[in-house]
């Protein structure tokens, strides 16, 4: 369960060192609802983006889904939980995990997701995963896309970029697995058009399954 404190120290200690030597900058912060459930979600290139993020969407608090793998070291499992990270299984259906993100949207707090699901080394959008599409459905929660560049360069500079609130009205009602696929479309292309924004080069929408495999 996150620590309020350690997360506003963290955030605090992180700020001179990711403003004075990765030079972040942030817009479309106003975009981010002060309050209320709200689905953060990003592209990846980068193991700094979720602080990268973390602290451009101040003054949230938010929580992130990381990699189970690193939650088998007690010592970085113990801080990455006290921050706001859950394990997530990469690559499946982790229920444990749908469920942590669900109850943490319930209650009325932030999530961030990079349903990429590993990093891109070419700097285009790679297929996501269905589950931001799925936490997107939940009621109430407002989506905010938002794309970042530079944090895959040493010592960047990094922009993040948030874009206006998605909504998922227009989603017909159907199956389970279509809503949420229809959801992420609407995802998917909301990021892209941010990317260039933030610094980055066009996007190709991305075609095919998602994958762990770094390209």
């Amino acid at each position: 369960m996150m620590s309020p404190l350690m997360w506003d120290v963290g955030r605090a200690m992180l700020r001179p060192f990711f403003q004075f030597v990765y030079r972040l900058k942030r817009t479309g912060a106003d975009n981010i609802p002060a309050t209320g459930p709200v689905l953060i979600v990003c592209n990846h290139l980068s193991m700094l983006d979720p602080p990268f993020v973390g602290g451009a969407a101040r003054p949230r608090r938010v929580y992130f889904m990381s990699k189970a793998e690193l939650f088998k070291v007690t010592p970085v499992g113990w801080v990455l939980a006290k921050v706001g990270a859950f394990p997530v299984e990469r690559g499946g259906a982790d229920r444990d995990a749908i469920r942590t993100a669900r109850e943490i949207l319930a209650r009325g707090d932030a999530m961030v997701m990079f349903p990429e699901g590993t990093r891109s080394l070419s700097g285009n959008i790679r297929p996501f995963f269905p589950g931001a599409g799925l936490m997107a459905l939940e009621p109430g929660v407002k989506v905010v896309p938002a794309a970042l560049w530079g944090s895959q360069k040493r010592f960047g500079p990094v922009t993040v970029v948030f874009g206006e609130v998605i909504t998922m009205d227009d989603i017909p009602e159907g199956a389970r697995s279509e809503r949420a696929r229809l959801a992420t479309d609407k995802i998917v292309h909301a990021i892209a058009a941010l990317v260039e924004q933030a610094g980055g080069p066009p996007q190709v929408i991305p075609t095919g399954t998602p994958s762990l495999e770094r390209y």
